[in-house]
């Protein structure tokens, strides 16, 4: 992933939900320990923005450690 990508992008889901995925860690995004699955368009894109802008880095610890147990 080159600096300039996005790292969370909106991707639909085969029921035709929504998910925000972390293309860096090529999982589902977290926040605040909630996986971003099963959303509407509207949620999916509003949360895949605001991760986007605030470049989370306290959800890439969380999944690391998940990932690791």
């Amino acid at each position: 992933m080159s600096d300039g990508a996005l790292r969370f992008e909106c991707v639909m889901e085969p029921n035709g939900r929504w998910m925000v995925w972390d293309v860096r860690l090529d999982l589902p995004a977290q926040f605040s320990a909630l996986a971003l699955i099963g959303l509407c368009h509207d949620e999916a894109v509003s949360l895949c923005s605001l991760l986007n802008e605030t470049g989370s880095e306290t959800g890439s610890k969380e999944a690391r450690q998940s990932r690791a147990s």
